[in-house]
């Protein structure tokens, strides 16, 4: 299986850390989306990663479908069969994904070379980093509910590593790589507590964010 993505996603490295649990050999292979002669457009149509192309030719996307597929495969199961404990966990993820999807607008506003600083809008920033402390109070609120002793739970869900945790974990690591001028922990020490010990995770931490090529 080969999965096309740029090593720093955290979109990426949700679906890395999943295949790395479940211990599932992927191919990596690193592409420039913006680059018009990318792979990737042939592969998905909105030329997004990441891309995972299994064994038959076959391409999926986006994050979440690919780690459904990949969870499908042999080893254990990262998303709960029952129907309940599923929907706890991809709302959880769905958090997740959506707290990346307002701060990668961050970040673009503030870098996408087709604006000047003059054009970049500290308004539409905010707007967006809004959502993001909307979705990091309710995960803080998540964990508030599930702690013994004012200690955080190893995982958000059940007594077991989810989707859920490797959502979250890769979100909150990429603000702290990619926005470390928008600290979040004084907000969440639950959520700060819990992924100082989650990031030690040896499958998760073998996923962490790389610096890009100069």
């Amino acid at each position: 299986m080969k999965l096309f993505c740029s090593l720093p996603s955290p979109f990426a490295r949700k679906v890395r850390a999943l295949a790395a649990e479940k211990r599932l050999a992927l191919e990596l292979v690193e592409v420039d989306v913006l680059d018009p002669a990318s792979p990737v457009a042939a592969l998905n149509p909105l030329r997004k990663v990441p891309c995972l192309v299994t064994d038959d030719g076959e391409a999926w996307f986006d994050s979440a479908v690919i780690c459904e597929w990949l969870d499908a495969q042999a080893g254990r199961c990262l998303i709960p069969t029952a129907f309940d404990a599923r929907l706890r966990v991809k709302r959880l993820e769905a958090l997740a994904d959506g707290l990346l999807d307002a701060a990668v607008l961050v970040r673009l506003e503030s870098v996408w070379p087709g604006r000047t600083p003059e054009q970049r809008s500290p308004a539409w920033m905010d707007w967006q980093w809004l959502k993001v402390e909307g979705a990091i109070g309710e995960l803080e609120r998540h964990l508030a509910a599930r702690s013994t002793n004012g200690a955080p739970p190893a995982f958000f869900e059940g007594d077991d590593i989810t989707l859920a945790d490797l959502a979250v974990g890769s979100a909150l690591e990429w603000i702290d790589f990619r926005l470390p001028d928008r600290p979040w922990r004084g907000q969440a020490p639950l959520l700060a507590t819990w992924l100082a010990r989650f990031s030690m995770r040896p499958a998760f931490a073998g996923c962490a964010p790389v610096p890009p090529k100069p």
